[in-house]
């Protein structure tokens, strides 16, 4: 081995291809291949994000040549080179990224091909179970035929995988895709799916008419073919005939050149004679048969081809009808043995009855009542056919007309609407932030010289710190609810099963460790408890890699899990309905009572502000102001914690398999360490069995408490993240209600005639950019989905407070009024601070006093 090393070590092209490039701190060597230029934003870019179909003539053929020579740019780092005899580069490969101008990937989305769980390497397995604890979207993949036939959505790439996919809560976001559509037998599918074809009215009388009218052109053509070779027989034996007398012929001339007495001249002449005529007779049956053919073909050969026309396109309706009717009877059989699969596990975690099973609630179970796996029976051949971009020498498609037929398009538009899932939260989340940001400015810029002065901004402010301060004292019963909730749930329904599980674990383990070294071999197909031995050379193989080995007889292999497996059956279950389905539900109870709380909080410093004497309609658009950004960084707040629960349960679910491989560790070294010679065998596995016999009590004890404490720990996490939200409330008040007492914490600085009318005319200035951001902002609203409270008035410009103040003067000194100059801030606000409002351009314009 280490010779194999350093050879490799020291080949200059492997140290040429793996070693990173200089002044890069990437640990791999990183090789990028492109192909095609396209300028972003231009036509020609955003046609080949569309459908190939819809694009240019010349486009099309652009992408074709660029498509082929990015493909053989990749290949050897994708496939082998020629035969496979010479040197390949493909085995050193890490993975490899694709970017591409793709309609299907056009909306954000991310397609991985996995190796698979079961992969023969383990690196490669590794990577698959990482990705598979962090997707969204899990798709399985399997041709039809199997898909269907093998069962392979009840079994669902095995037990241990369901489980995974059922306490990482991801059992219903697998979907299944069905490949090779367009290979099918019309006759079969008629003779075994009538029923199907049965449940659209009119496809199977179509599909019978179909079938009698295709055995009618058959019998047709068969009979004239008959025809043909009755002809072609005659010809056959005329050709035979003639071949016959020519060489009957050529025997006489010789017998004749070679006699040379005159006994039997005359014989041999009259001979001679004959044979010539029947030869010669001979060649006139041959011709007059050619003919006969030749004059058939051609007043038949027309209508010959015409009737295996009519029989191929029959044939191709037949065959989308029968592929379609399969399709229907896969997707159904693949529903139904998915929600099977998901009652199997039900039914092993503590022996649960079967009637219960099929009884259990929605509040019980992964997935609701009426749930169906999403399942896409597609046609990738068919569909690059349809669409010209397989070459024509490959042929028309084989049994579908439409490229919606093959289900590609709907393959596409299920990735559109997965990814929209997700763009769609980030951006609803988006627009509500940029209008909480927008809210806050336009206070800023329209509101400033309404603030309190003086005692009441003072009076104000200690007000705000009072609600506030109230804040975390109502935030801590929540805490401590949600915690109650989460340990009740977790000592009652998840700690008795780990406890059970563990048990369970314990009595299995030594059991399960003899039928490792039974004479009673696994395959790589069947494994059961009375079926488990391996060969020495395999058993000696997996316990010098710590229990996990794929074998080409016995196939995966992995002692830890298959020790992991009687406790993960038992608490698999509860752990889903515990720290998934319970905690969501609790999460999603806490996060309403806080929204609660901030808008109660909210409500009761709106109320208290305006006993001080603050205008009512500026109090009501502060309020909504806080409001909306409260909630939404309450949603994005609660939104995180879901993410930690999620990323945190998933890490512990794991933790139990490497937790008992580091115990069995010892058994291992132990198994490898005997003497070697006659009888190993059976000294490995003694030494196996004495070695686990010391650990396995304390194994899945401490993997029980060091779940539980995992737990305990994400808990009190989520309990902290929890209480935490009152400072993001508080921030998020503050940020609206301050500007009511910001001006008053510093002494007020006096601000020279100049300066005033600068600062007048940069928020003059500001404010159609933000009548604009507003209108900007309601249709980004409307397009995501979210309803606008209610219209808000367009600020079209800012009064001056020396204007306003001489134009009440003027209209006072008009109407004869006395104006009562004193010391009070309500009298002086209640002047100042009443807003007019004037009707312009279609708008509604506020005029609002600027304090400079």
């Amino acid at each position: 081995m280490t010779f194999l090393y350093n050879k490799l070590a020291n080949d200059f092209r492997i140290m040429g291809l793996l070693r990173p490039k200089q002044g890069t701190t990437y640990p791999y060597n990183t090789i990028a291949v492109e192909q095609g230029i396209a300028i972003p934003g231009s036509d020609m870019a955003h046609q080949l994000v569309t459908s190939y179909k819809n694009m240019s003539t010349r486009l099309q053929r652009k992408k074709k040549k660029w498509a082929q020579s990015f493909r053989s740019q990749i290949n050897s780092y994708v496939y082998r080179k020629g035969n496979g005899n010479e040197p390949q580069t493909w085995p050193l490969i890490r993975k490899v990224v694709l970017y591409g101008p793709w309609a299907c990937l056009s909306t954000g989305a991310c397609l991985v091909d996995l190796p698979g769980v079961r992969d023969a390497n383990a690196a490669r397995a590794k990577v698959a179970e990482q990705y598979l604890q962090n997707c969204n979207k899990i798709w399985i993949v399997a041709p039809i035929k199997r898909a269907v036939d093998d069962g392979t959505a009840k079994e669902l790439l095995g037990a241990q995988f369901k489980r995974r996919l059922l306490m990482d809560g991801q059992y219903g976001n697998c979907s299944f895709i069905c490949t090779q559509t367009d290979d099918c037998e019309p006759t079969e599918i008629m003779r075994d799916h009538s029923d199907v074809a049965q449940l659209v009215e009119g496809r199977w009388e179509k599909m019978t008419s179909l079938s009698n009218d295709i055995s009618a052109i058959e019998d047709a053509i068969s009979k004239l073919l008959q025809q043909e070779e009755d002809l072609q027989d005659e010809l056959n034996d005329a050709v035979l005939m003639r071949k016959d007398k020519q060489a009957e012929l050529a025997e006489l001339n010789d017998e004749l050149s070679r006699d040379d007495s005159m006994e039997n001249f005359d014989y041999l002449a009259q001979e001679l004679e004959r044979v010539q005529k029947e030869h010669e007779e001979a060649i006139q049956v041959e011709h007059a048969r050619q003919g006969q053919l030749s004059d058939w073909r051609e007043s038949h050969k027309s209508y010959v081809d015409e009737m295996q026309v009519k029989c191929e396109t029959a044939q191709r309706s037949l065959k989308t009808l029968c592929a379609q009717v399969r399709n229907e009877y896969s997707t159904k059989c693949l529903q139904s043995d998915f929600r099977a699969g998901l009652k199997e596990l039900y039914r092993e975690s503590s022996g649960i009855d079967e009637d219960l099973v099929n009884h259990t609630t929605t509040t019980q179970t992964a997935l609701p009542d009426d749930y169906e796996l999403d399942v896409f029976c597609i046609s990738s051949n068919d569909y690059l056919k349809i669409q010209k971009i397989k070459p024509k020498s490959d042929g028309a498609s084989n049994t579908f007309f439409e490229a919606e037929d093959t289900q590609i398009p709907s393959l596409c538009t299920f990735v559109h609407e997965t990814t929209a899932q997700t763009t769609s939260s980030f951006t609803k989340s988006f627009v509500h932030h940029s209008s909480d940001i927008y809210d806050r400015i336009k206070l800023l810029a329209t509101d400033a010289a309404n603030v309190p002065r003086g005692r009441t901004s003072l009076q104000c402010m200690r007000i705000f710190e009072q609600e506030i301060n109230k804040i975390s004292q109502q935030i801590l019963p929540l805490t401590k609810e949600f915690s109650q909730k989460m340990h009740q749930k977790v000592k009652t329904s998840l700690e008795p099963a780990l406890e059970i599980g563990a048990k369970n674990g314990t009595s299995a383990a030594i059991p399960i460790c003899e039928s490792w070294g039974s004479k009673s071999r696994r395959s790589a197909h069947h494994r059961d408890p009375l079926h488990n031995g391996l060969y020495w050379a395999t058993y000696q193989a997996t316990v010098r890699r710590d229990g996990v080995f794929t074998s080409g007889s016995a196939g995966s292999i992995d002692m830890n899990q298959e020790l992991c497996d009687p406790m993960e059956k038992e608490f698999s279950v509860d752990w889903q309905r515990t720290l998934d389905s319970a905690l969501r539900l609790h999460l999603g109870e806490a996060e309403s009572k806080v929204q609660a709380i901030c808008s109660s909080v909210n409500t009761a410093i709106t109320m208290a502000f305006e006993k001080q004497g603050m205008n009512k309609n500026r109090l009501t658009i502060m309020s909504s102001t806080a409001s909306r950004g409260c909630m939404n960084a309450v949603r994005v707040a609660f939104a995180s914690m879901h993410s930690v629960a999620i990323h945190t349960q998933r890490n512990l679910n794991r933790s139990l398999l490497p937790l008992v491989q580091q115990q069995m560790r010892k058994s291992y070294s132990a198994a490898l360490m005997v003497e070697r010679g006659k009888g190993v065998f059976d000294r490995m596995k003694h030494a196996m069995l004495k070695t686990t016999k010391l650990v396995v009590d304390d194994m899945f004890y401490e993997s029980k408490i060091t779940l539980l404490s995992g737990i305990q720990e994400m808990v009190n996490q989520l309990v902290d993240l929890i209480h935490k939200t009152g400072q993001t409330i508080s921030k998020h008040l503050e940020g609206v209600y301050s500007i009511c007492w910001d001006d008053q914490r510093e002494t007020q600085k006096i601000i020279d005639p100049e300066m005033k009318q600068k600062i007048r005319q940069c928020r003059d200035a500001l404010l159609p950019h933000l009548n604009k951001l507003r209108d900007e902002l309601v249709v980004a609203q409307e397009l995501v989905g979210i309803e606008r409270e209610a219209p808000e008035l367009d600020v079209m410009a800012v009064d001056s407070l020396e204007h306003a103040i001489q134009r009440k003067i003027d209209d006072a000194e008009t109407k004869g009024e006395i104006i009562d100059l004193c010391d009070s801030d309500d009298e002086f606000d209640e002047l100042i601070m009443r807003p007019t409002f004037i009707s312009y351009n279609n708008r509604v314009k506020a005029e609002m006093q600027d304090p400079f």
